[in-house]
């Protein structure tokens, strides 16, 4: 049996919401408050943390072959994008630690950062989106 988040609607539902997460994420960080773990801002960003993580193991196969130079270079935003979810990972964890203004101040600029590669990513992949509506199923 072939395993659900592998299938075509999945793949499909997944996209739609990762592009929905950041401006849910972005909009929501405006309120005050939004730095604490129950903020729509903290809900909204970490649901969407685990759907890239979804996304990520879904493209497990580029994912891993990033590490090699030849691939990387052919795939220069999508290399981009997986640093900057590095990054992001790294701040997760420093907010687990402690959410104090520095760290809130440190996550801004990763985010501002994170966010040029990710949208060029969602560009660039676009396309490749689009053939999922296709009859083939690959």
């Amino acid at each position: 049996m072939k395993n659900i988040f592998l299938s075509k609607i999945a793949k499909i539902t997944v996209d739609i919401l990762l592009v929905a997460g950041p401006i849910l994420s972005m909009t929501s960080a405006q309120h005050e408050g939004s730095a604490s773990w129950g903020a729509l801002h903290c809900i909204v960003s970490m649901a969407w943390y685990a759907l890239m993580i979804v996304h990520i193991w879904q493209h497990w196969r580029l994912t891993k072959a990033l590490v090699k130079p030849k691939v990387m270079k052919r795939n220069k935003i999508t290399f981009l994008t997986l640093l900057g979810f590095i990054l992001m990972t790294f701040i997760i964890f420093l907010f687990v630690v402690n959410v104090g203004d520095i760290f809130v101040k440190i996550h801004h600029g990763a985010a501002s950062l994170f966010s040029k590669p990710l949208i060029v990513h969602t560009i660039h992949k676009f396309r490749r989106f689009v053939q999922l509506f296709g009859k083939n199923d690959k």
